[in-house]
């Protein structure tokens, strides 16, 4: 599933739908009522990719585990759309130049203005750990909330902090030094701010194109100690998770 750090690259892909007008906008096949509009901004908050037009209509999709983002070169994309079921067609957007393809997005929403629900999806979710004003301090107190659980688990949970996805909860884990089973409750409020603050720095710098080899993620060998990496499958639902035993000790209280 994508994480923040490819949501912030796919909405600065799509950047240059801003100012464009929109020729049409169909989903699973199916005409939507938004020929005329013009795109008001591309932005992205945790997972979530929000498409804002000139009438206050906001175009909000998830890609799920296995969703993509295509554009394409008018034509091209006329005939890439044409042999693509209706049904993997999730989202389509045309303009005068371009067309946007999402296949297989987990959630496609169009919300105009005024719809009861608009907003309210990412409402729900935490602070963006990609935000340029995001505080680690508030996140772990967030965070802290959630004592009994292992701190692998909370990573996870978009409604403390939005964006962490599998790999960068086992990468943000290993460079501070937690063991992903610990509970959160044996962690200091200054752990826990050291912790989001390395996922806000590891997911930035792969934003910005500069990510570093994975030092837990898939690997076999720890490149610090030379300790094998350890995995398992844990937390609900069970997600593959690898850390090194040396360099993230388990430990009663940190």
């Amino acid at each position: 599933m994508p994480e923040g750090d490819s949501l912030r690259r796919l909405a600065t892909r799509l950047s240059p739908l801003v100012g464009a007008t929109l020729e049409r906008v169909t989903t699973q096949g199916l005409p939507r009522a938004l020929a005329g509009r013009t795109v008001t901004s591309v932005d992205a908050h945790g997972k979530h990719l929000l498409i804002d037009l000139d009438d206050g209509t906001q175009i909000r999709t998830h890609l799920g585990m296995n969703g993509r983002v295509r554009d394409y070169e008018r034509a091209r994309g006329e005939e890439i759309v044409t042999g693509t079921s209706p049904g993997r067609a999730s989202l389509v957007i045309v303009t005068a130049d371009r067309v946007y393809l999402w296949l297989t997005a987990r959630t496609v929403e169009i919300a105009p203005r005024r719809a009861p629900m608009r907003g309210m999806a990412v409402a729900a979710l935490g602070p963006d750990v990609l935000a340029g004003d995001f505080d680690s301090r508030q996140a772990a107190s967030r965070a802290a909330l959630h004592g009994d659980r292992a701190i692998g688990d909370v990573l996870l949970d978009q409604r403390v902090v939005a964006g962490i996805g599998n790999i960068w909860k086992c990468e943000s884990l290993f460079a501070a030094g937690i063991d992903p089973r610990t509970p959160a409750r044996a962690l200091s409020e200054d752990k826990l701010a050291q912790l989001y603050a390395a996922a806000h720095e590891l997911m930035t710098e792969s934003v910005r194109g500069g990510r570093r080899p994975y030092r837990a993620y898939l690997q076999h060998q720890c490149a610090v100690c030379g300790a094998r990496i350890e995995s398992a499958q844990l937390g609900v639902p069970p997600r593959w998770t690898w850390w090194c035993p040396r360099c993230q000790p388990t430990a009663a209280s940190c």
